[in-house]
């Protein structure tokens, strides 16, 4: 036990009476823990004796509540740059980094896990999605290129947004909008990149797994096969 810090309680009490406290607070911590350990054995013996409908290890899942990383996401998290694409897609050792997740609550821990990481990869692949769609499809880039301009322009006037002028500036810039997205297929076009870069964001999320080996730019497999490679591997 710690020494007692000095307090003019102190000398009211006897070192008997002291002696006695600390005793019984000793007492008491090992018995605390000796109840924690007997909790987890019995987690353990639960879920290994079927009662839980599975092995020790799931039982112990089963009772744990998963925590989830995405719904704490930051400004700065969501501002944060991508990872090396060799570490994004595991490269270097692929078929040992991707598996099939065996139940739902691995499925959602391991995506949640690998969105709350790369969420900058998955960020800047949903920005080529969209320049390759809209290169695809001119009509869509003339009418977004459009977009951005007038609203440049509507944003560039200094006054007040109760303003009438604001307001009535404001909403012509809506109906605007809405009208060169109809006849440009911006929107279409958005959509179709935002579903692409969902479809691949929820693949590569699901199947990646959280503890996969980093780049190895000495043992890679890949790696040594290059003229670089060699030329480190002989250093």
């Amino acid at each position: 036990m710690a020494a007692f810090s000095p307090n003019p309680l102190s000398l009211s009490f006897s070192n008997q009476d002291i002696n006695q406290w600390v005793r019984e607070g000793e007492a008491l911590e090992r018995q605390r823990v000796a109840d924690e350990t007997r909790r987890k054995e019995g987690l353990g013996a639960g879920g290994a004796g079927g009662h839980s409908g599975g092995s020790g290890k799931h039982g112990a899942l089963g009772n744990a509540k998963p925590r989830f990383k995405t719904p704490y996401l930051t400004v700065s998290d969501l501002k944060k740059p991508a990872k090396g694409w060799r570490e994004f897609f595991a490269a270097d050792f692929f078929w040992r980094s991707y598996k099939v997740p065996r139940t739902l609550t691995e499925l959602k821990l391991t995506l949640d896990g690998n969105v709350f990481e790369f969420f900058g990869n998955y960020v800047t692949l949903a920005f080529v999605f969209l320049c390759c769609v809209l290169y695809n499809k001119p009509k869509a880039l003339l009418g977004g290129y459009l977009l951005i301009k007038l609203w440049a322009w509507v944003r560039s006037f200094d006054e007040s947004p109760d303003s009438f002028s604001y307001k009535t500036r404001n909403l012509s810039a809506t109906l605007i909008s809405w009208l060169v997205g109809v006849y440009c297929k911006v929107t279409i076009a958005a959509s179709y990149a935002v579903l692409v870069t969902f479809v691949f964001a929820l693949t590569h999320g699901c199947l990646r797994k959280r503890d996969a080996p980093g780049p190895d730019f000495g043992r890679s497999p890949k790696r040594g096969k290059s003229a670089l490679g060699k030329l480190r591997l002989n250093e």
